[in-house]
Parts: structure tokens; C-alpha cells; sequence
């Protein structure tokens, strides 16, 4: 059925958060009633602040031609009561100019070749990261002001798996990694 893939991603997500979570709602409107979700991964984080705990989501879907980003937070920012924020971001798969995958595996001990973490960048032009940071030289004992080092890369997207997730979710966002980056690479060529 053509809403199967739609139906699977929004139960998953269901599965994730509390039942009267507006995020369902919000991610059921952006979607709209027929689109066909061919790959899906759903990553829940705990955030520590300070002296609070929230609960954070991530969502990823793969459309006919659109990734849908999600990201929902409740945040007590401006608000003390707290607020539920959700973002949808939609890219046209078409826009994504390149991506990686960066896998990073144990190098020594009885895990030797296991996967400890594994990143997929994705750059669509939207955004630009900024690292500037003093800039040093290899001497030890200098204390002379080199100056500021900047590095500008154009990383719009990034979805990481790592130690901290249970195996289960680990697993499952290795699967859409695998699955986006086939996609991704038959839209090329």
C-alpha cells in the first residue's frame, strides 16, 4: 500500500514520544495524507542543562524527491511553563550537492573492527559552519600570539549514530544511512 512507508515512520515516531505529543500531529500535517515514505529513521536523545532534563527527537524521511528533517524539543527557555518546539525542514533531494559517510571503528582490544560511530554529512548550500579558533604553532613552550585559525565548511545536515544509542536505534539509523546513501547515489548517476 502506498502509505505503508508514512504509516510505519509516524507509529515509529509514536513509539518514541508521549501520546499527546503535538509533534505527531506536526509531522502527520507536514507529510500530508499521501506521501510515500521510502526510508525513515527516528532518534530520541535525553539533554542535560544545567538542572534539567529534556527530552529531544530527531526524524529523518526519505519522500519521492524530499528529506524531511524533524527536530522537536520542549523548551523552558522563554516560557516556564515549557513549550514544545518542532522544526520540519524539507530538501529537495535533487539539492543535495554531495554527502559523506564517516564510520569509525575500534582499533584494538577484543571490539577490534566493531563500528563506533557512524556520520553522514550532508551539504545542500543552505548553511555554513564557522570554527574559528586560536591559531598555535608546534612548539610547546611558545607563548606568542599566532592569531585566530577559521575553518568554513558547508555541512547543512548531519544524522550520527554512535555508543550512546541502544543497539536497536543504532542499528536502525545504520539501516536509513545505507539506504539514503543508495538513494542519494542512484540520483547522480
Amino acid at each position: 500500500m502506498l502509505n505503508d512507508g508514512r504509516n510505519n515512520f509516524l507509529a515509529e515516531l509514536a513509539s518514541k514520544v508521549s501520546t499527546d505529543s503535538p509533534i505527531l500531529g506536526d509531522v502527520a500535517a507536514a507529510l500530508g495524507p499521501r506521501a510515500n515514505v521510502q526510508t525513515f529513521f527516528v532518534r530520541p536523545e535525553t539533554v542535560f542543562d544545567q538542572d534539567s532534563v529534556y527530552d529531544s527527537i530527531a526524524a529523518f524521511a526519505v519522500t519521492g524527491n524530499r528529506l524531511l528533517v524533524v527536530v522537536s524539543d520542549v523548551s523552558y527557555e522563554f516560557n516556564p511553563q515549557g513549550e514544545f518546539i518542532t522544526t520540519t525542514q524539507f530538501v529537495n533531494l535533487d539539492s543535495i550537492k554531495d554527502f559523506q559517510i564517516v564510520r569509525s571503528r575500534v582499533a584494538d582490544g577484543p571490539e577490534a573492527g566493531a563500528l563506533a560511530s557512524v556520520r553522514m554529512r550532508l551539504r545542500w548550500g543552505a548553511g555554513w559552519q564557522h570554527d574559528i579558533r586560536p591559531a598555535s604553532c608546534d612548539n610547546p613552550n611558545c607563548d606568542a600570539d599566532h592569531g585566530y585559525m577559521a575553518v568554513i565548511s558547508g555541512d547543512d545536515g548531519e544524522i550520527v549514530l554512535d555508543h550512546t544509542l541502544d543497539e536497536a536505534t543504532f542499528f536502525k539509523g545504520l539501516r536509513f544511512i545505507d539506504e539514503m546513501s543508495r538513494i542519494l547515489a542512484a540520483r547522480v548517476g
